[in-house]
């Protein structure tokens, strides 16, 4: 199927969409399914018209900081096919080429450069969360924790998207209605880089996932061992307390008509403070 038109349509008004079905003779669904926001990848055919749906790795431009929200997400297009024409749909507006002479062609150079996309914005997100790691090593910061939580969100909706994608790349492959032979060679490079881009983002966030569980572990053992200095230093310091309250009360108590007795008294303080001290010590309280 030679390429001779393409409609791009970015975020469409309700009569735009009208517009475009009633031309082109679209199912009543088709528009609706590829302005969906929450669109999944897909593959769907109805009387010799075809939808096709991926998502594109999307940075989300009001988001300054990774630690504030997720910067990294992902983008629902659309792509129908009828007769001649090409129409895409999406709520953005896209850098992608329309540059080959097939219809088919033009759908899987997308797939591969989408692919890449998704390879080279893992890379920027596994860039950043070493930086957190490297920061948290130094000081525990929550701006560090939340970028990592959001980076992992990220990566989770990558993944996600990569899954169902390459589940419509089998799709697409079985599909002898689509595929032309000498789309093959573009088939396969597209159908490798999603594979790659989909085993980068799972190791990426299993990595994001074991750095958040370490430091989780770390944060919790750190308030462990605060707590139990505290209740050391707490204890240790309430006996001489408890030793100057007894004498202290107004009843005959041993000792208290010698001349030295309050030098007895501050050396008893000091002995059993220091031997409790000594027994937490042995215990690694301190």
């Amino acid at each position: 199927m030679t390429f001779m038109n393409h409609f791009s349509l970015v975020a469409p008004t309700i009569a735009e969409q009208h517009e475009m079905t009633e031309r082109f003779n679209l199912p009543a669904y088709f528009m609706h399914e590829a302005t969906d926001i929450n669109a999944r990848p897909r593959l769907e055919q109805e009387g010799g018209h075809q939808l096709l749906v991926i998502h594109l790795p999307y940075v989300d431009q009001q988001v300054t900081d990774s630690s504030m929200d997720v910067k990294y997400r992902t983008l629902p297009f659309s792509m129908i096919l009828t007769g001649d024409t090409l129409i895409t749909v999406c709520s953005e507006k896209t850098a992608l080429s329309f540059d080959h002479r097939t219809h088919t062609a033009n759908i899987l150079g997308i797939l591969h450069q989408t692919a890449v996309d998704y390879i080279q914005l893992t890379q920027q997100i596994e860039a950043e969360i070493t930086a957190a790691e490297d920061e948290l090593s130094r000081s525990y910061r929550n701006p560090e924790l939340y970028r990592l939580l959001y980076l992992n969100e990220s990566l989770l909706y990558m993944a996600t998207a990569l899954k169902q994608m390459r589940c419509m790349m089998r799709k697409l492959e079985k599909g002898l209605w689509l595929l032309h032979k000498e789309d093959h060679a573009i088939f396969m490079d597209a159908s490798v880089e999603l594979d790659q881009a989909y085993a980068i983002t799972e190791i990426n966030q299993l990595n994001a996932n074991n750095v958040m569980d370490a430091y989780g572990n770390i944060i919790q053992n750190n308030v462990s061992h605060v707590v139990k200095l505290l209740t050391a230093v707490t204890i240790v310091l309430s006996i001489p307390t408890l030793i100057a309250s007894i004498y202290g009360m107004n009843v005959p108590l041993p000792f208290q008509e010698a001349d030295n007795a309050f030098y007895v008294l501050i050396a008893v303080m000091v002995l059993i403070s220091l031997g409790v001290a000594g027994l937490f010590w042995r215990k690694h309280y301190f």
